[in-house]
């Protein structure tokens, strides 16, 4: 193998060096040696980039070598990073310029990476040009947008997902006014739509009480194959084809990641790992490794999951679990939400809660933490105390609302704090008899206008939007008193700062919270006499499954949390 210089005469970098196929000669040869290199990996090297103002709810490579990563998430901007410079020279990413009006939840270019569709809560996609940062195009939608894909074999096709229960597929050629076409129609939201990369007449989907599903363009309105077998009906919100379009990588609410042939509606396999667990936000996932031999999964532990698909069929026995990740990388201080893979440089990508993208590669890059072997240890921190939020919140004085105007990309301790409370309440539900529990659902209609895309509030992303009124004084400490209590401390110099106390004294304060958690009791009262029957049958469906939740390490164990 040589080593072939880039432009200017050298190659300054471990990426450079791939993504300019700096290895070369035998393509066989090159693989093999990536693959090599991650099979003896027992941690990776990690880094973060920093851009964002809010939590990012969405990062794709481009195609082709996946020489540029474009993101987006609460703040609302489409930031597009060309990969070597920003690890390298910490290059600013550039921020296209068309932007929406609340969060962004999903992104994908074009097979030429001349143009980004993004799309998001504002029910919109808007078609970005990635050489002028223009705005190309807008195509109105009747909900929010949680899916996008390009067809693989024409870049003016691609197909949205939405929360009003509908697959379009749309040609940017017409007129955005005009009919798309629709392939699916369902009652609940539809969270992901992918092409299958070699047939690209079949589309996977994964919808919110229907589970995944197989479509052929030329059938409309009927699936081919819905898969679970007689857990169909299943709260899904990720699939992902394999790069040879036969097998489908799947995620299920409160369910381990599931691996199915499209021909079939029954597992190959499903994997887990002590701690993995996906209740409190939506999440993706995907494939790894030149021939798609891992899978990738961010869980509510902080931490993110690879495992290796056994080779043997048989493996894994009933039920075919595969019970161990082959990789835990920790290192995100909160919830993981998005990962995604290049398998040119053998480089992953994740993010989630955090205003960061972190990135993990089993080459060492400039400024990167962290070893092969996993023996550095992590810059890790506990839950924060119930008691930790309310000041937060309170002491802020605009409860949840943000509207990002001092563009800080310094980690947010209510942000931290409140899917902190999401996290220990699913986990307390979990371990106890009752079945009164509250659902999530109930959780986000209590936050005013939280998604649970991004785990955020609508407020927190734009103060103008009309469908989120800015929270009263009252409305944002209500929002902080139906949680349960948590434990914390954190090593992050921020976080870690105890909250400023208020001017008013103890028996003012004292007076207020009991009349805030009256309050509060009374709304817990009024969404469960209001609550819908068929909603509530189909929760207690999702939760009997042939597999028990996993049961997540005690939060009060600090060992347990990165």
């Amino acid at each position: 193998m040589k080593r072939r210089t880039g432009l200017g005469g050298s190659m300054r970098s471990v990426v450079g060096f791939l993504s300019q196929r700096g290895l070369h000669g035998d393509p066989l040869l090159t693989q093999d040696f990536q693959r090599r290199r991650l099979r003896g990996c027992r941690n990776l090297y990690k880094k973060d980039l920093l851009g964002h103002f809010g939590c990012v709810n969405a990062i794709e490579f481009s195609n082709n070598g996946g020489q540029w990563l474009v993101s987006g998430g609460d703040d609302r901007r489409v930031l597009l990073w060309h990969m070597e410079q920003a690890i390298f020279s910490r290059v600013k990413p550039i921020q296209l310029k068309g932007e929406h009006h609340s969060n962004i939840f999903c992104l994908a270019f074009n097979s030429g990476n001349t143009k980004v569709f993004s799309g998001g809560n504002d029910e919109q996609v808007i078609l970005h040009d990635v050489e002028s940062s223009e705005t190309l195009d807008v195509f109105a939608h009747e909900d929010a947008v949680y899916g996008l894909s390009v067809s693989p074999v024409n870049d003016n096709i691609f197909a949205s997902s939405s929360d009003d229960g509908r697959v379009l597929i749309w040609d940017i050629r017409e007129s955005p006014h005009g009919e798309p076409f629709c392939l699916a129609n369902y009652p609940s939201a539809f969270h992901s739509v992918m092409f299958n990369p070699v047939e690209p007449r079949l589309l996977a989907t994964a919808n919110s009480k229907e589970g995944v599903g197989l479509w052929d363009i030329r059938k409309p309105q009927s699936s081919l194959l819905r898969y679970g077998g007689n857990l169909s009906l299943q709260s899904a919100m990720s699939v992902r084809f394999n790069s040879n379009g036969t097998q489908l990588l799947a995620l299920r609410r409160r369910l381990p990641p599931v691996l199915y042939d499209i021909h079939s509606r029954l597992p190959v396999f499903q994997f887990d790992n002590q701690g993995y667990f996906n209740s409190c936000t939506m999440k993706s996932c995907c494939f790894a490794g030149d021939r798609d031999q891992y899978i990738l999964s961010g869980s509510d532990d902080f931490n993110l999951y690879m495992w290796r698909i056994p080779a043997d069929p048989e493996a894994g026995g009933i039920g075919r679990v595969v019970n161990g990740a082959f990789m835990v990388l920790k290192g995100h201080r909160s919830i993981v939400n998005q990962v995604r893979f290049n398998p040119h440089t053998y480089m992953i990508c994740s993010s989630g809660v955090e205003k960061i993208i972190k990135i993990w590669s089993p080459y060492k890059q400039p400024g990167c933490t962290g070893d092969l072997d996993g023996r550095i240890e992590d810059d890790s921190r506990c839950l924060y105390t119930h008691e930790e939020y309310i000041s937060l919140v309170l002491n802020s004085g605009s409860g949840l609302s943000h509207d990002y105007a001092n563009q800080s990309v310094q980690e947010d301790p209510r942000m931290m704090a409140f899917f902190d409370s999401l996290v220990r309440r699913e986990i307390e539900g979990w371990s106890s008899d009752s079945d009164s529990d509250l659902s999530e659902s109930t959780i986000l209609q209590l936050h005013a206008g939280v998604s649970e895309r991004s785990g955020y509030t609508d407020s927190e992303s734009s103060a103008s939007l009309p469908r989120s009124p800015p929270p009263t004084v009252d409305e944002s400490a209500d929002n902080a008193f139906h949680l349960g209590p948590l434990r914390v401390t954190t090593t992050n110099a921020v976080a870690s700062t105890p909250p400023t106390p208020t001017c008013e004294d103890a028996a003012s304060r004292q007076q207020r919270l009991s009349a805030l958690r009256r309050y509060q009791d009374k709304r817990l009262l009024a969404l469960s006499n209001e609550s819908d029957p068929e909603e509530n049958v189909c929760e207690v469906e999702l939760d009997t499954d042939l597999f028990p939740r996993p049961r997540s390490p005690s939060p009060e164990d600090e060992s347990s949390i990165s």
